[in-house]
């Protein structure tokens, strides 16, 4: 039988053990809470430098834009200008990347041009379109889907689209908006569009207001076969950037030149805008501070300005991701 002492000894050793394994406990506790708040410290930090970063791609972009804009209203803007060169990646300080570039939008397909100004349907245009989507192996219906998707009526497309009937059976359910649109991603809505046809299409098109046309010099090969219902630029895009090196290509004239069918060339300008210009620009901003990034989409339009004054460039919309 064990003695007072004994066991007075043993439970003083026992209750050390507590203590140490409790203060063990608080320790890692308390390390690791400071640890955490350091890290968001120096991420929120690092956040905030991000975004002066990327926001000085975007001041530079459109100081580069408002140059070649304020040339005047018909000045060609082409992919050969300063403005079209991309930036990085550089350091712009110690420890901090920047990548940016600017995408002339105008040289997409307007997804909003595909109704007319009253709401109804732009026949013409949503021909284009399916043009478009067979030269980047998309399904052709697809166009008149978006058109439904857009016009302000719910009766579907004589030719093939969809309504609410259609999207109200879904799970879950739910209605097109039959109004113009903010973003292109909303063709992942229609019926049956897959992620795998918004990659194929996606660098084709953009979602600016109704009635922007298309601009000549930086529109893609296969929005110029498309418009012109031709098979010469899809397949030979190198061939394409060559041209445009150092100039607008093609102008206007040349374009128009290109247009076998006379009949056809008056129902397209009836249909959709082009010349040799552009008003609508995204910047793309990527900067890395450690291992943080910090990602700026910003819309920029150009505003001309009275005959006396030079235009400027406004930021429409910015959209951030970390």
């Amino acid at each position: 039988m064990s003695s007072p002492r004994k066991r007075q000894s043993g439970v003083a050793l026992l209750t050390a053990v507590v203590l140490v394994a409790l203060a063990t406990v608080v320790a890692t506790a308390i390390a690791f809470d400071t640890t955490l708040a350091a890290r968001r410290g120096g991420g929120g930090a690092a956040f905030d430098e991000a975004a002066q970063i990327a926001g000085g791609a975007e001041a530079t972009a459109a100081l580069a834009i408002s140059t070649y804009r304020s040339q005047g209203a018909t000045a060609a803007i082409h992919g050969g200008q300063e403005w079209a060169r991309p930036i990085g990646p550089v350091e712009v300080i110690p420890g901090a990347l920047l990548e940016a570039n600017v995408v002339d939008l105008q040289g997409r397909f307007n997804l909003n041009n595909l109704t007319l100004a009253d709401g109804s349907i732009n026949t013409e245009a949503v021909e284009v379109f399916e043009r478009l989507l067979q030269h980047v192996d998309v399904r052709p219906e697809f166009a008149s889907f978006m058109a439904d998707w857009i016009d302000d009526d719910s009766a579907p497309a004589p030719n093939g689209g969809a309504e609410e009937s259609v999207y109200s059976s879904e799970s879950p359910p739910y209605r097109p908006p039959n109004r113009v649109i903010t973003s292109p991603t909303e063709m992942l809505a229609l019926k049956g569009f897959t992620v795998e046809d918004w990659q194929k299409v996606a660098p084709f098109v953009t979602a600016l207001p109704r009635g922007i046309g298309v601009n000549l010099c930086t529109a893609s090969a296969p929005l110029l076969d498309a418009l012109t219902k031709q098979n010469q630029w899809t397949n030979a895009p190198d061939a394409l950037q060559r041209q445009r090196s150092r100039q607008c290509f093609p102008d206007t004239a040349t374009f128009e030149a290109t247009v076998g069918d006379p009949q056809y060339l008056p129902k397209l300008k009836n249909a959709l805008a082009y010349g040799e210009t552009s008003d609508w620009f995204q910047v793309r901003s990527l900067a890395t501070i450690g291992t943080s990034e910090f990602a700026l989409y910003s819309l920029l339009r150009y505003e001309p300005a009275g005959a006396s004054a030079g235009g400027r460039v406004s930021v429409v919309t910015r959209a951030f991701t970390e």
